[in-house]
């Protein structure tokens, strides 16, 4: 008899603790040893955009946060860097952010990539170097080019736009670095300041002198890999429905970076005989028969 009322109470206590158990890990609850998510922090690093000032990104990351926080119902904070140092110092403290374009290329394995942003219709803006006056991009030899902050790479970003084929720092009497784009083409256009490059869509009232391809947008990335993975996917969703016409919203994640830098010194000698630029009047014509060629509109012969 007492074997079978310690069994009858073992059951009780089993039954006891297995329901206890259930009740505390649901379907769908926080796994178990999970930390709770008490703050998502969020920060905007992008001089490289079509923003009007800092003070205007500062706008828009405090409304996504507030966004994400009402979809996820966790607190939300947002802020804003001037500088690529503090916010290279913030990383640490951030859960997402949006990056400029520059920096992201730099830095790409820092971060996850989650979206892009789709200003001037895709992932990636057409643009041009924009002057004054000037024309031509041999009317600009000796002049001041103004550029937005890349966290001290401005003339390699310069050097990426025009093909690795300038030496911007002999060919320009000097480079000016102000704090954004807006501030790059407010120069321009007040005098300060002889040229820029720019999205095509900021060059309202200036020449364009030559047009350079396209470059990158801003995008939105994951800097705390260590977040739940439906988290990541439930705020890159919210993220996607709070646009501005400064990023035209965001889209997918694909990114291919910008180019920086020079082209190698080896250039010419891996080129075929016929070399292609990317846009007539661009460089002095070299030696040869490119004047009697049926292309010479788009090739020049080495």
């Amino acid at each position: 008899m007492k074997k079978i009322i310690s069994y009858l109470i073992l059951t009780a206590v089993f039954l006891g603790f297995s329901h206890d158990a259930s009740a505390q890990h649901k379907p769908g609850d926080k796994a178990a040893g999970q930390t709770e998510i008490k703050k998502l922090r969020f920060g905007i690093y992008a001089p490289n955009t079509a923003f009007s000032s800092n003070s205007q990104r500062w706008s828009y990351i405090k409304r996504l946060a507030s966004y994400v926080s009402g979809v996820t119902g966790i607190k939300c904070d947002g802020r804003a860097y001037s500088t690529a140092g503090a916010f290279s110092a913030a990383l640490s403290k951030l859960d997402f952010a949006v990056v400029d374009p520059v920096y992201l290329t730099i830095h790409r394995g820092r971060f996850r990539i989650l979206a892009v942003s789709s200003y001037g219709g895709g992932s990636r803006a057409p643009w041009a170097l924009f002057a004054k006056s000037a024309s031509t991009f041999q009317a600009l030899k000796g002049k001041v080019l103004v550029m937005a902050r890349a966290g001290g790479n401005e003339v390699s970003f310069a050097e990426g736009l025009l093909y690795g084929e300038i030496d911007v720092r002999k060919y320009f009497k000097s480079v000016k670095v102000v704090p954004d784009l807006a501030s790059a083409v407010s120069s321009v256009r007040l005098g300060r300041g002889d040229a820029v490059f720019a999205p095509v869509q900021m060059g309202a009232g200036l020449t364009r002198v030559i047009s350079v391809g396209t470059v990158p947008n801003a995008a939105f990335v994951l800097v705390n890999r260590t977040l739940p993975s439906d988290l990541v996917r439930k705020v890159t969703g919210a993220a996607r429905s709070v646009g501005d016409p400064a990023l035209g919203g965001f889209g997918g994640a694909s990114f291919s970076g910008a180019r920086l830098g020079r082209t190698k010194a080896d250039f010419e000698i891996k080129r075929p005989k016929l070399l292609r630029f990317a846009f007539k009047n661009f460089l002095k014509p070299m030696e040869g028969s490119y004047k009697t060629s049926d292309m010479k509109e788009e090739f020049w012969l080495q």
